[in-house]
């Protein structure tokens, strides 16, 4: 009896699907395997939260493992043990580093292949011997497969070379598609300027929002033609966040959108996107809010941190940042803005390397190719670059 003339068993194990990159990108895999034949999937959280509504769309069953604890639930080892003896997968597909590790009882008590897709970021301390790297050397040890989305990723956390791929995110053009009209979704967020910059991300210590609304504040002071909109969940610092909706109220060309569920919209109404990252503790692996900006032909203003370098070219769709001072940056805005030609050329180039290297079809291709070679329809080979241009 040959695997092969069935439907390919693949559980999904992820936290939650809170807004975030992984949780994104999973939902754009999940959309692209739903509509083979090939494979019959189920999707495990431990967090019932559920920020991303295209996940109802695709009527997957979804199992919720109730944590008694916060942290460190011992009983959700046993519980996930249950549901892969009940659904029986034969690849079990991971997204978090606590994920992996509470699948390795039943990886190892039934015999169960491995992917692991911990690696989402860049860290440029991921090295450094903790009790979160000990964790990593476990479930590298016991993974069939360790999938990064950038090369970054790889170099940051050193996973066993014979076991390594890179697989980029993936996009779905779809989702850029019968958008709502401009007029009304400045109507909607209060945009009464030609030009907005944007940043998409969440209010967490990996992102440097400090940066970003002290550039807004030095710009507007000069220009009142430009709206600088922050998009992302509530901030998690009291006092910043207290004194980032001081200026927020201050000044009506700063503002904060919170958490929404139309971000595609808001950034098609804007010049300029851009991620400002705490890079001494964080590096990105690669972004989807990048992503999306080049989608809808955004020149890109980001550090050069991670796997960042990967997806923007500097001076060909956007701009690197190394060591610059807030004047700098603010330059590299205020020539985007002020030169519509460049800032056009830069969105044209960014959105022909989403399409070369970015697009969902791309992506569900490697890691279908992934799924195949570890079920034994392909020649596994070395490690080496999935998906992602040679």
């Amino acid at each position: 009896m040959k695997l092969n003339n069935y439907r390919k068993r693949i559980l999904f194990f992820i936290g939650s699907f809170k807004g975030g990159g992984k949780e994104r990108r999973l939902i754009e895999l999940l959309s692209y395997l739903s509509g083979k034949d090939r494979y019959e999937l189920l999707v495990v959280v431990t967090d019932p939260i559920v920020d991303y509504p295209a996940f109802y769309n695709l009527n997957l069953t979804c199992r919720i493992i109730k944590k008694k604890w916060q942290k460190n639930d011992l009983t959700v080892f046993y519980q996930f043990y249950k549901i892969c003896r009940q659904f029986k997968p034969h690849l079990i597909h991971t997204w978090g580093r606590m994920q992996t590790f509470y699948a390795l009882p039943a990886v190892i008590g039934q015999g169960i292949r491995l992917v692991n897709g911990q690696i989402t970021s860049a860290p440029p301390h991921a090295a450094r011997w903790s009790l979160k790297k000990l964790i990593d050397c476990i479930n590298f040890n016991f993974s069939t497969v360790i999938l990064s989305n950038s090369r970054a990723g790889i170099e940051a956390y050193r996973p066993p070379f014979a076991k390594m791929k890179i697989i980029y995110n993936g996009i779905s053009f779809q989702r850029f598609e019968h958008l709502p009209p401009l007029e009304r979704v400045r109507l909607k967020y209060g945009i009464t300027t030609p030009f907005a910059v944007v940043m998409v991300a969440t209010f967490s210590a990996n992102k440097d929002y400090k940066l970003f609304f002290s550039i807004a504040e030095k710009i507007t002071k000069q220009r009142n033609d430009i709206t600088f909109i922050a998009v992302g969940d509530s901030c998690k610092d009291p006092d910043a966040c207290a004194r980032y909706q001081e200026l927020t109220r201050c000044n009506p060309l700063i503002k904060m959108t919170g958490r929404i569920y139309d971000v595609e919209a808001v950034v098609n109404c804007c010049t300029v996107g851009v991620l400002f990252s705490n890079t001494a503790v964080h590096g990105e692996g690669i972004s989807n809010a990048i992503i999306e900006y080049m989608s809808l032909g955004l020149p890109v203003i980001a550090n050069d941190a991670g796997g960042t370098k990967e997806i923007v070219q500097h001076n060909v769709n956007g701009y690197l940042v190394t060591r610059q001072s807030q004047t700098e940056i603010s330059g590299m805005i205020l020539s985007l803005i002020d030169n519509p030609e460049k800032c056009t050329a830069f969105g044209k180039a960014g959105r022909k390397i989403i399409e070369a290297t970015f697009s969902i079809d791309r992506m569900g291709k490697a890691f279908e190719q992934t799924y195949d070679e570890i079920l034994g329809f392909r020649d596994v080979g070395i490690s080496g670059f999935v998906g992602s241009p040679q």
